[in-house]
């Protein structure tokens, strides 16, 4: 530009010198042909006139005048040849002039030539750098595309999630209804009120809570209290049972003893009966043969022994009797013990029978309804995990069909606040019904123990019932403890299960926010594209500008040569008047050139009506590029926004990893006391065992004593004369017995039964107790799992916090670049501006 700057001055110096050189040869050639002119005119008109007069003075003058006249068109000839030699001479003056106007000219040209090979290099090196900030600006677009990309991509899922998070919404207030549903149908079953000052339908959701926890506590309430009915009923029946296993076994025992030993004494004393009779034959056949052959002093002698055995045989009769009496007696006093025994326990069994049978119908009647809560509790849940699978299976849809909607952010946050204090009242039931519960198991606790004591109470009938109770009570604890562990191990699980839940929407947050920062890039990609077209449009604009340049330097040129033509052309037209072709085809050549001449004109203002568009297209595209500059700004924004929340969410999930590892220890914590329970268990179930076995022997040396007591009143009733009748009294007591014997068998097979069933609930217990460490084993292995995934969640947000970086620093480049680029233009046009003052200059 600086070397056609220099240049244009020595040209228009240079235009000057040979539009000097070119006036001073027309003015030359003008004069030259007025000159020649005139002579030539002259002579014309005098060889008309002369021809004339020789036609009109043939006649009259003669041959001499002829010759006169002659001589006077020679000299007239040969003046004619002399101005001509002198006009050649003047002509190849001319052309030597010419010819070095030409040299000059072809010098200039060459010298035109070299700055025109200069500009091409300036314009090659331009070019070269456009090149490369055209490269610069394709990166720079290409990463805008990316982060436009990721913007709809983060656009879409949050559509996605309001979708979703409506469904939701539907879902709960469908739950809500049923749950409404619900407490009308208790409230016209049971006929009470759960609310005083609002009605069902229109209850607020933080009141069903209340309602439900009310309800909750008239179940529990009535549970507990038929639990303790039916503890009491099973205790009774228990220790009826056992009471009646005992006297049923003991009067066995002693019926058959005594039957035993009736016998034994009826054949002793038919032996003494008989005994006695010989002796007494013996006795008065002696007595005759004394009387008979002997009257002697011995008589006297024979009379004396005879009442000496006399007396000791009624001394034994006596002592027989009162033996027999005695025996009597205390037979009697354990009859009447033992009827009025027996009297107590059939009083206390048709007293037990009422109770149980109402006991029974009210369980049935709870359990129904129970069963019915249960039925629609368990339809609920699996209601909502069929919705819970429709929601995934949505989720899935969604995500295909996340191109629709992009204006919903604000939907979105409302929805997101709905569900917010949705899951917070959800949470706050959840908080009350564990609640509930917990004030549930220390009422029956409580209860348990107020039972605990009633039956203490009732049941210190015998050291026997007292101990076999105490070792009942033993198993109740074990089994209370086992509950309560149960019940920490289940709270243990829904707080393992809520930590699983929360990581679960902790990575659904991840998710959305990696799907966000992919949208992010998408839609820097798209403006890296508009940035890409609009360089392009710049690219063409300065090509155009270039072009545009080079035409007015052309045009500059050739009007130029046309105007040195069209002095030469006027030069070689005065010049060259006679030769007529010449002049025509220079003539034919002019008006070529200036019809190029108007044609370059239109085309260069065409070229300067497009250069105003492409002036307007920069205009607009430079405001596209401040837009584009703002939108990068709050992609930037969105950026270090995403960060902070993902700085939040791995805060967050440090948190859960940490009530993870509390509940593992709690768990590990667990697993130790049930161990302990077990082994306090077996211990306990040694000393119960100790204990019967204790029992047993002492019912053995009871029952010991008894065979003695019955042998011994067997030989007092066999001393007794009324031993027929006592044995048939007893053969009708032991027939009433034995059936009080079959009920009390009947008795003792239900409560072999309700042992079966005790065995069975202990198995139940165990398995239920296998279920749950094969349930905690794979909640540990789930644990696991759950680790790995962080890990790889954490070296992905690495990933995407390094792309991060990168996007900002290219996001940097492009816009060095760009204000680099709006350098250049500025440039260009400020040379622009200076070719156009050169050019108005050049012209004027």
């Amino acid at each position: 530009l600086c070397l056609s700057g220099a240049a244009s001055p020595f040209l228009g110096n240079q235009n000057v010198l040979a539009s000097s050189i070119l006036s001073t040869a027309m003015e030359n050639s003008t004069s030259f042909s007025s000159g020649s002119s005139s002579p030539h005119s002259v002579f014309c008109s005098k060889y008309e006139i002369g021809t004339d007069s020789e036609k009109k003075d043939m006649s009259g003058a003669g041959k001499e005048h002829v010759e006169d006249v002659l001589e006077e068109y020679s000299q007239k000839g040969r003046d004619v040849q002399k101005k001509l030699n002198e006009t050649t001479e003047l002509h190849e003056e001319q052309e030597i002039s010419l010819r070095l106007i030409i040299a000059d000219l072809q010098t200039k040209l060459m010298e035109v030539q070299l700055e025109r090979d200069v500009l091409q290099d300036t314009r090659q090196k331009e070019s070269q750098t456009q090149e490369n900030v055209k490269i610069q600006l394709k990166n720079t677009i290409q990463e805008l595309e990316a982060a436009n990309q990721l913007q709809e991509e983060m656009l879409k899922e949050a559509d996605s999630q309001t979708e979703h998070l409506k469904k939701m919404v539907h879902s709960h207030e469908e739950v809500l209804l049923e749950l409404r549903g619900i407490l009308m149908d208790y409230e016209n079953s049971t006929g009470k009120q759960l609310c005083e000052h609002e009605d069902i339908t229109s209850l607020h959701i933080q009141n069903l809570s209340t309602a439900f926890a009310d309800i909750l506590q008239d179940l529990e309430s009535e549970v507990s209290y038929l639990k303790e009915k039916v503890v009491l009923v099973e205790e009774e029946l228990e220790s009826l049972k056992k009471d009646s296993q005992t006297q049923k076994q003991l009067l066995l025992q002693q019926h058959q003893n005594r039957y035993l030993e009736h016998e034994q004494e009826v054949a002793a004393q038919t032996d003494k009966a008989n005994s006695a009779r010989s002796n007494a034959n013996s006795i008065q056949s002696q007595m005759e043969i004394i009387q008979n052959f002997l009257i002697s002093p011995s008589k006297t002698f024979l009379r004396e022994q005879a009442r000496n055995q006399n007396s000791v045989h009624a001394h034994e009769v006596s002592h027989l009797e009162s033996t027999v009496s005695q025996l009597r007696s205390e037979l009697q006093e354990a009859k009447r013990m033992y009827e009025d025994k027996v009297e107590d326990l059939e009083k206390q069994l048709h007293l037990a029978h009422p109770e149980i049978a109402e006991t029974q119908t009210e369980q049935d009647q709870r359990s129904q309804g129970s069963g019915n809560l249960n039925d629609r509790i368990h339809q609920l849940l699996t209601e909502l995990h069929k919705k819970e699978i429709e929601l995934s299976l949505e989720k899935e849809q969604n995500k295909c069909f996340w191109d629709r909607n992009t204006d919903s952010s604000v939907t979105i946050d409302h929805l997101r606040r709905e569900l917010d204090n949705k899951n917070m009242q959800l949470q706050r039931m959840e908080n009350t019904v564990k609640e509930m519960r917990t004030e549930c198991h220390r009422q029956m606790e409580c209860q348990m123990a107020a039972i605990q004591e009633k039956n203490e109470s009732i049941g210190r009938i015998s050291s026997l019932t007292v101990q076999l109770e105490s070792a009942k009570e033993t198993v109740c604890k074990v089994q209370e403890d086992l509950t309560a562990k149960q019940i920490d191990l289940e709270t243990a699980e829904e707080m393992v299960s809520n930590l699983t839940a929360r990581l679960q929407e902790k990575e659904r947050d991840l998710e959305v926010t990696n799907k966000e920062i992919k949208k992010l890039h998408s839609q820097l990609g798209s403006r890296m594209q508009e940035l890409q077209h609009l360089k392009n449009e710049e690219d063409c604009l300065h090509h155009v500008q270039s072009e545009c340049e080079t035409l007015k330097l052309q045009l500059l040129e050739k009007e130029r040569i046309v105007e040195i033509f069209q002095k030469q052309i006027d030069n070689m037209t005065e010049i060259v008047g006679q030769h007529s072709r010449t002049a025509g085809a220079m003539a034919v050549e002019k008006s070529q050139l200036i019809k190029e001449k108007n044609d370059w004109k239109l085309q260069v203002e065409e070229l300067k009506i497009a250069k105003d568009e492409k002036e307007a297209r920069i205009r607009e595209m430079e405001a596209r590029l401040s837009e584009l500059e703002l939108e990068k700004v709050k992609l930037v924004n969105t950026c270090s926004e995403r960060l902070r929340a993902l700085n939040d969410m791995k805060l967050e999930k440090d948190q859960l990893m940490d009530e993870l590892q509390a509940g593992r220890r709690e768990l590990a914590g667990l697993a130790v006391g049930l161990e302990d329970l077990k082994r306090d268990y077996q211990d306990k179930i040694g000393e119960m065992e100790n204990a019967a076995n204790r029992l047993k022997m002492q019912l053995k040396s009871a029952q010991a004593e008894l065979e003695q007591t019955r042998t011994a009143l067997k030989i007092m009733e066999g001393s007794d004369g009324h031993a027929m009748k006592v044995a048939v009294g007893m053969q009708k007591e032991i027939t009433a017995k034995r059936g009080q014997i079959d009920a009390l068998q009947i008795k003792i097979e239900f409560l072999e039964e309700a042992m079966t069933n005790a065995a069975k609930e202990k198995r139940y217990l165990r398995e239920r107790n296998r279920k749950l460490r094969y349930e905690l084993s794979y909640i540990t292995a789930e644990n696991t799992k759950i680790a790995g995934e962080l890990d790889i969640l954490r070296s992905q947000d690495k990933r995407l916090k390094e792309k991060i970086s990168k996007m900002e620093t290219a996001l940097d480049k492009a816009s060095m670049q760009f204000a680099e680029c709006q350098c250049i233009i500025q440039c260009q046009e400020q040379e622009a501006m200076r070719f156009r003052l050169q050019h108005t200059l050049d012209i004027k």
